[in-house]
């Protein structure tokens, strides 16, 4: 007898390639997909199916529906497992979906996804009762300093993607009774989460949602680099090639340390003006944004556009990220715990490999190589207000002013790599 699978996934490429996986096994049905919170939900009391395979964040406020339609219809049809699938490997978000006693759960990286059979052996463990949790997750988890050595035994054994039955062999105990531990473990996890120096699970679950809030705003910044390739795609004129590119990573200096002092919405808040700023300015110096990175920003000169002074629009680009951060500085961030953002950038021009890659209904545009893992080592090289560029970059931008600093060493290379500040000026701001 088939599984029955309502998959929800607003990400049509993404769903189609999902439900491409599954309808690949013989004992799975997918009976209904969704594209957002409100028709997931429908969709399970519709056919109420055996499993509900669902991202983690959908529309309509990309936030958390993932996790909350897992608990609302666990409680509406105690008998439909769910899955969810995140890009997000904080062990928080495991603790959110499984922390409120309900067995038939599961939290899952999207990652495995192309990797053998892990989706589908999360889907079988659900719609037989049981919960499971990401390899990666329960790995972090068992590691803790506080948790319980019975508890530590447990997770090793999630770690290794053993299921249910696999434990209870491991453990000479039924499955029962390895559902129960895993459910009470999740649930003290949850209750521990309140006490103490953490925050309480709500607050905790405000602060994920920001963080998402976050992720999302960046990626609907960014949407007009996926429209723009998928036109190309259309036309059939994207391959993988090796391109001469300019690369540009920004981060936020003491990011963390400042979040620890702020609300959940302030993070958010701050956090969004701070990205759409500066994709504006990438915008407006024809870059890409490739991806966002925690708080780090990844930009491509030179792909999947040709530019033949992508060196210098990249540099040009990072001049003027740093007059418009201290511009955001003199206006203000709307509360006293915050006196200014200050970001690093570095910036490497070399050889790439750039395409669509990705499998599993999982596809993106990006670019690859020693030129990238060259220009995130100078971007944490760079302090507050530095932009630290490479020579190649500097040799293909004569009019930029810049002086040199010495070499560095970069992982992975045995040639030390010439490096430079480069000078900018400060925009005159009114007092």
């Amino acid at each position: 007898m088939s599984i029955r699978v309502v998959l929800g996934e607003d990400n049509v490429l993404v769903r189609e390639g999902v439900r491409a996986l599954l309808d690949s096994y013989d004992d799975i049905e997918v009976v209904g997909v969704a594209e957002d919170a409100p028709s997931l939900l429908s969709a399970a009391a519709e056919h109420v199916p055996d499993v509900v395979v669902t991202d983690i964040k959908m529309p309509p406020n990309f936030q958390l529906e993932g996790i909350d339609c897992a608990h609302a219809i666990r409680e509406k049809h105690p008998r439909t497992g769910v899955v969810v699938l995140s890009a997000h490997d904080d062990e928080a978000y495991a603790i959110a979906l499984l922390g409120k006693g309900q067995s038939g759960l599961a939290y899952l990286l999207k990652d495995r996804i192309a990797q053998g059979d892990e989706l589908v052996r999360a889907i079988r463990e659900v719609a037989a009762g049981g919960s499971a949790v990401d390899p990666t997750i329960a790995e972090r988890l068992s590691g803790r300093r506080e948790t319980a050595e019975h508890d530590r035994e447990l997770l090793d054994l999630m770690s290794q993607g053993l299921g249910y039955e696999q434990m209870a062999e491991r453990l000479g105990t039924t499955q029962e009774a390895v559902d129960r531990r895993i459910t009470d473990l999740f649930t003290k996890m949850a209750a521990g989460a309140g006490s103490g120096a953490a925050s309480a699970v709500d607050d905790m679950k405000q602060l994920h949602a920001a963080v998402v809030a976050k992720q999302a705003a960046a990626a609907t910044l960014s949407s007009y680099v996926p429209q723009r390739v998928a036109e190309k795609l259309a036309r059939g004129e994207v391959e993988r090639e090796e391109l001469e590119v300019t690369v540009l990573f920004s981060d936020i200096r003491g990011f963390s340390a400042m979040a620890e002092r702020l609300a959940a919405n302030e993070i958010a808040e701050i956090v969004g003006r701070h990205l759409s700023a500066m994709a504006e300015i990438v915008v407006e110096h024809l870059g890409m944004i490739d991806k966002f990175q925690g708080d780090a920003v990844m930009v491509v000169f030179g792909a999947p556009d040709r530019i033949d002074d992508h060196a210098e629009r990249a540099l040009r680009c990072a001049i003027a990220m740093q007059r418009r951060q201290a511009e955001l500085n003199a206006e203000g961030w709307g509360t006293d715990a915050v006196d200014g953002l200050h970001i690093g950038v570095g910036v490497n021009t070399g050889q790439v490999i750039a395409g669509v890659i990705g499998g599993g209904g999982r596809l993106e545009y990006t670019v690859i190589g020693d030129a990238v893992n060259i220009a995130q080592r100078l971007q944490s090289e760079a302090e507050g207000g530095e932009i630290v560029a490479s020579s190649t970059t500097i040799a293909s931008a004569p009019g930029i002013s810049c002086e040199p600093i010495g070499s560095r060493q970069v992982k992975g290379r045995e040639e030390p790599v010439e490096v430079f500040r480069v000078l900018v000026a400060q925009p005159e701001v009114a007092p």
